[in-house]
């Protein structure tokens, strides 16, 4: 009896030493930041444009808050707002490789916001880009692709963000890759593998048709964008914890960014993008037709 009490006693100690260390921050200690996603590229053809929100408390499951009624310039272009927290540059408008660029935010309120960026040279020539199939669609299981690339890559090291599409329908950001060129610097890529294309009916239900299973005549985008080695470093900060949906939700902690000003994550960057695409004559054809053209 003596020995059970004396055990009781132990654990209720034990637990009332954790219960005064646990320290769970309240909704008032979180503090309100601005995100600011500002990714400009070299497409005269592409609207240009930045998005402001805010962030949530993770104790709060609600949609994200929009900044709206800011006024946005980059350099002396004056951004227009097309959507609450949306806002774009005049049509035609586009960054030019070698710039620098200057980005001032002023809110509402008051508060404002600047950063720097400039653009690097286009670190890829891409000429044409193909696909194999990996498995899984016969079995009616979700299926994968492999993508590959044909081009000559520049001399100097170069950072990349990689998205595909389908039809036009390109993966959110969570699906997206950020790499170096460390495997063919400098060198002409003849059906190097980039990456994967996935295809899930889960997936295509939540996110939309840059999941739908591959037909005959659906068209296969990929879209890359040369970085400066900060933004390189600020996009896998935000994969290093798994993907979030939104970014930046709920608040992270220690996220890089280049943006002056009070309470504020995201980046400035200005981005040379190329891209390809190619027209799926065979959803199932297993050896890229640039490497053995007799298939």
């Amino acid at each position: 009896m003596k020995r059970s009490f004396l055990l009781l006693s132990g654990l209720t100690a034990l637990l009332a030493a954790c219960t005064e260390k646990v320290d769970l921050q309240s909704v008032s200690d979180y503090h309100d930041y601005l995100v600011v996603d500002a990714v400009l590229t070299d497409r005269p053809d592409a609207e240009q444009t930045i998005t402001l929100s805010r962030t949530v408390s993770y104790f709060h499951d609600e949609s994200t808050p929009m900044v709206q009624g800011a006024r946005i310039r980059v350099n002396e272009v004056a951004f227009s707002e097309k959507g609450p927290g949306i806002y774009a540059a005049p049509e035609g408008f586009c960054c030019e490789p070698g710039k620098t660029y200057e980005l001032r935010i002023e809110l509402p309120d008051g508060s404002s916001y600047e950063a720097s960026s400039s653009m690097p040279e286009k670190g890829f020539r891409l000429d044409a880009i193909d696909y194999a199939y990996a498995g899984n669609a016969q079995t009616g299981l979700d299926s994968l692709w492999t993508l590959a690339l044909w081009g000559q890559d520049d001399q100097v090291s170069s950072y990349y963000h990689i998205t595909l599409g389908v039809n036009g329908n390109f993966y959110p950001f969570e699906f997206t890759e950020t790499l170096d060129d460390k495997y063919f610097n400098g060198n002409t890529v003849a059906g190097f593998p980039v990456t994967t294309l996935v295809q899930s009916e889960i997936f295509r239900k939540r996110y939309g048709d840059c999941f739908k299973y591959l037909e005959e005549g659906d068209v296969i985008t990929l879209r890359a964008r040369t970085l400066d080695k900060g933004y390189f470093d600020f996009l896998i900060a935000q994969t290093l914890g798994g993907p979030t949906i939104p970014i930046f939700s709920p608040q992270p902690a220690n996220t890089p960014t280049n943006i002056r000003g009070e309470h504020v994550l995201g980046w400035f960057a200005v981005c040379p993008e190329f891209s390809a695409s190619v027209t799926v004559d065979d959803p199932l054809r297993p050896y890229f037709k640039r490497m053995l053209p007799g298939f």
